[in-house]
Formats: structure tokens, sequence, C-alpha cells
């Protein structure tokens, strides 16, 4: 393989990332000065890093994950405490106040996975 075929090949990794969701960004790679994207939460070189095995990227830690999750959560029973203060009907409450409850659940479990 010459070299522009690597820079080809380079360039549809980087834009299959695009095309998944990566963001270009402005900063340059410090190493290199190459462009760079960020994707899920990840700072990529086109030049340095190997974006060939985009499998391998979505892999999130479980840390990262349980932290995301967590903050999914503590959203959800915000809106749902809002919904609730504001509902009259008590079968609507219960569901909500039920929804809650398991939200919570989940929120121990992660606090405890960390």
């Amino acid at each position: 393989m010459d070299l522009t075929e690597a820079k080809k090949g380079k360039i549809s990794d980087a834009t299959e990332l695009i095309r998944r969701g990566a963001t270009l960004l402005r900063e340059s790679c410090p190493k290199c000065g190459g462009v760079q994207v960020r994707y899920k939460n990840r700072i990529l070189c086109i030049n340095c890093d190997d974006l060939s095995n985009l499998s391998s990227l979505e892999m999130s830690s479980i840390s990262e994950l349980t932290t995301n999750l967590g903050e999914l959560v503590t959203s959800k029973i915000q809106k749902l405490y809002d919904a609730l203060s504001k509902e009259e009907d008590l079968d609507k409450q219960a569901r909500i106040a039920n929804l809650i409850l398991l939200y919570m659940d989940i929120m121990e479990k992660v606090k405890k996975s960390k």
C-alpha cells in the first residue's frame, strides 16, 4: 500500500466516524498537527490513532457507562418529580411514583458499582 492509499484509508475511516456521529474539532493534534474528531467522548487523531477498527472505538468503559447512566436517571427522576407535583389523578400519581422508585433502585445499583 503506498502513501496515498494509506491516506485515503484514513480519510475513509474518519468519514465513517463522522457518519456515526463524530464531530470535527478545531484543535489540531498536539503530536502531529493532524485533524482530530470527538467520538463517544473520546478525542481521536485521524493520523495518529487507528480508526480502522470502529467496533473497538464503540466500547466504553464500565465506569463511563455507569456515570452516564447515573446522569440520565437523575434527569429522569427530576422530570418525574416535576410531573408528580402537578398531577391530580391518583392512578397517574401511583404510576409516576412507581417509576421514580424503579429509577431510585437503578441509582443505588449504579452507586454500588462505582
